[in-house]
């Protein structure tokens, strides 16, 4: 079973993530360095494993690379979805569109996933859709998050796939990963490699 993070207040982790856009950054985050940011309550120690499961601090609690690419709030948004799509990566292959779900289509997935009571249930549900609240899963994914390229998104049925671009004088390898519907109606798969094949290929 996973273990999903969660935090009783997720408004205070949305305001926690606009302190990190806003503050330096520091060498290590800690519940200390959280009660100095004024997030001082018990319900706010939560804060630092949601940090964690998203991949903004490592174990220890020093900041990531993603935690200082999203200091840019021109890719936040972008930031943040690479960083939902990898930690909550079961969910997004169950439903590549997690973030448009309602309350109970996440509550059961999670419900299926996890040995935790009702209370808690909710609780993850909420922290999870506070912080799609915070992400674009349609922006193009941000460069060198991690230190490593990040996948293009899944490309939508009937939208046109990312194109190369123009060649620099380097040599730039792209990875298109693809969602496929769950369906008997091999028509759609057909129509999906065919679109695939003009925009690719043209």
């Amino acid at each position: 079973m996973a273990d999903f993070s969660y935090t009783p207040s997720p408004a205070n982790l949305k305001r926690f993530l606009d302190h990190v856009q806003g503050a330096g950054v520091p060498p290590k985050v800690t519940l200390q360095y959280l009660e100095s940011a004024g997030f001082k309550t018990k319900n706010d120690r939560a804060i630092l494993s949601v940090l964690k499961a998203i991949g903004f601090v490592d174990n220890s609690g020093v900041p990531t690379d993603a935690w200082r690419a999203y200091r840019d709030r021109d890719k936040a948004r972008a930031v943040m979805a690479v960083a939902l799509q990898s930690s909550y990566s079961g969910l997004f292959t169950t439903y590549p569109d997690a973030y448009r779900k309602d309350n109970e289509a996440l509550r059961n997935y999670f419900s299926a996933h996890t040995n935790v009571g009702e209370v808690a249930l909710s609780q993850i549900v909420r922290t999870f859709k506070a912080l799609a609240e915070l992400a674009d899963f349609e922006a193009a994914p941000p460069e060198d998050v991690d230190g490593e390229p990040t996948p293009l998104p899944s490309v939508p049925r009937g939208a046109a796939a990312p194109k190369p671009r123009a060649p620099s004088g380097l040599t730039v390898n792209i990875n298109i990963q693809l969602q496929l519907p769950a369906t008997e109606d091999e028509a759609i798969y057909d129509k999906l490699f065919a679109s695939l094949k003009k925009h690719l290929l043209a």
